[in-house]
């Protein structure tokens, strides 16, 4: 076999996602089930409204506090106990908090799934968020805060959320909250927001793996089925671009020898209608390593190791933005670059090529993600968070590879504007800052970070 050249990409295998059974308990509480059998496993997530939309300004990080204390004390037992009772079930127990949702949720063996669903409905409906377990995560949280100031990445991209939304967008401050709001919580804020976003009413048990919807309601029922209350409704936060021109903001680090460059903007919900050719658009900009931006800079240029694009989305809108690292010497050039691949995306249409490895790529990493319970429960939380339909996911690989190149040029146009692009960079401001107003692309604003990140 010659290996002067790649082997061509075989045909597209079939993959069919499992069908999803939807049930409502008499407490409001719903359940989203996809049963398979490929593992003796099961997953099971909790999705409830109790995202940082939900939280006020002056309580930032208290949504992502209370997960974050479901395992310290719940249900009788301590934390010391629940971790040796996961433990013994086998049990990967998790807990987060996005924008928009809160989950917990565990992968098990089939044979373990009774007593998981018994610990999970501890943790949700009755923890007990211990004083000092309280107290040791703020701690823990401010520590966290502190060292970010030392991280030029999260500098950049905290900064980013900043700089592209308005400043009374929740999206333009930390999902964690910041240093001011996350010392002043306690007890009583957590206990506070567990009571009113917690509850049956409005959240969404989801179900992966070998086990039937009936099955699973009659278990959500004995565990779950006395539970009441009815969480607050979503909250529908602003949405805003902080500016409508491009600007640049540099967080000055002194003899810093690269520069974390961010560029981007206010981008899309996820329920919009071009969706899926955004998702195809982007692999092709900077979704993928072949991609534009990639064979640009890494490749023709040499100034990166990386650099990508994506969107950020949510039940509101979220941002486009590309992310990347490079010499400070080069970092007004990076910058031009990337808003010419942006601009020449909207500008025609992409080339066959392009469009069928976008599409083959995208179609062929979607069952990878699937083969797992822990993935196709992770597809069911996106129905609950998204309110997308039980079918969706059944046409998902068909509909990314009927996606046209109109379809991608016309998406392009739409949701792309680096004419409004928020553009910063941390890195030495004595370096960059006179080649990156010499571009005109917009105001240059330096920053102290210390005192930006506050």
């Amino acid at each position: 076999m010659s290996r002067e050249r790649a082997p061509q990409p075989g045909p597209v295998r079939p993959f069919h996602f499992p069908a999803v059974e939807s049930r409502t308990l008499s407490n409001g509480l719903r359940l989203l089930v996809a049963e398979t059998h490929r593992f003796p496993l099961v997953s099971l997530e909790l999705v409830m409204n109790a995202g940082g939309t939900s939280e006020e300004e002056a309580r930032a990080g208290v949504a992502s506090l209370t997960s974050g204390l479901l395992e310290s004390g719940a249900g009788g037992r301590t934390a010391d106990e629940i971790a040796e009772t996961a433990e013994g079930l086998g049990l990967s127990l998790e807990s987060s908090t996005g924008w928009d949702v809160a989950q917990a949720g565990f992968t098990a063996l089939r044979a373990r799934m009774e007593d998981g669903l018994a610990l999970l409905a501890d943790l949700v409906r009755r923890p007990t968020f211990p004083q000092a377990e309280v107290e040791r995560l703020v701690q823990e949280r401010m520590g966290t805060l502190a060292h970010r100031r030392s991280d030029p990445s999260a500098t950049a991209s905290e900064l980013f959320s900043r700089y592209a939304f308005a400043a009374d967008s929740p999206f333009s401050r930390p999902l964690g909250g910041s240093e001011a709001t996350v010392l002043t919580l306690g007890r009583g804020d957590v206990a506070a927001f567990h009571a009113a976003r917690y509850a049956p009413a409005g959240s969404t048990l989801v179900a992966a793996g070998a086990v039937a919807a009936d099955e699973m309601a009659a278990l959500a029922e004995r565990f779950f089925g006395d539970w009441r209350g009815e969480s607050l409704p979503a909250a529908v936060p602003a949405v805003k671009p902080r500016a409508e021109r491009a600007a640049i903001v540099i967080a000055h680090r002194p003899g810093a020898v690269q520069s974390e460059v961010r560029v981007g903007h206010v981008g899309v919900e996820r329920g919009a209608p071009d969706y899926i050719p955004l998702l195809v658009m982007n692999t092709i900009l900077g979704g993928s390593f072949s991609s534009r931006l990639n064979m640009n800079l890494r490749e023709r240029l040499g100034y990166t190791y990386g650099v990508s694009s994506a969107w950020n989305v949510r039940r509101q809108a979220g941002s486009f933005h590309v992310a990347s690292a490079v010499q400070s010497e080069v970092t007004a050039h990076a910058v031009e670059e990337i808003l010419r691949e942006i601009r020449g995306i909207r500008e025609g249409e992409v080339t066959a090529d392009e469009l069928r490895h976008a599409c083959d790529y995208l179609a062929g990493v979607f069952p990878l993600t699937n083969e797992t319970t822990s993935g196709v429960a992770t597809r069911l939380a996106a129905m609950a968070t998204y309110g997308l339909p039980t079918d969706y996911y059944q046409g998902h690989r068909e509909r990314i590879l009927s996606v046209t190149a109109g379809e991608v040029l016309e998406a392009a146009r739409r949701r792309l504007h680096p004419e409004r692009a928020a553009i910063v960079i941390a890195g030495d401001a004595d370096q960059v800052r006179a080649p990156l107003e010499a571009l005109g692309i917009g105001p240059v604003e330096v920053v102290d970070p210390a005192e930006a990140l506050r």
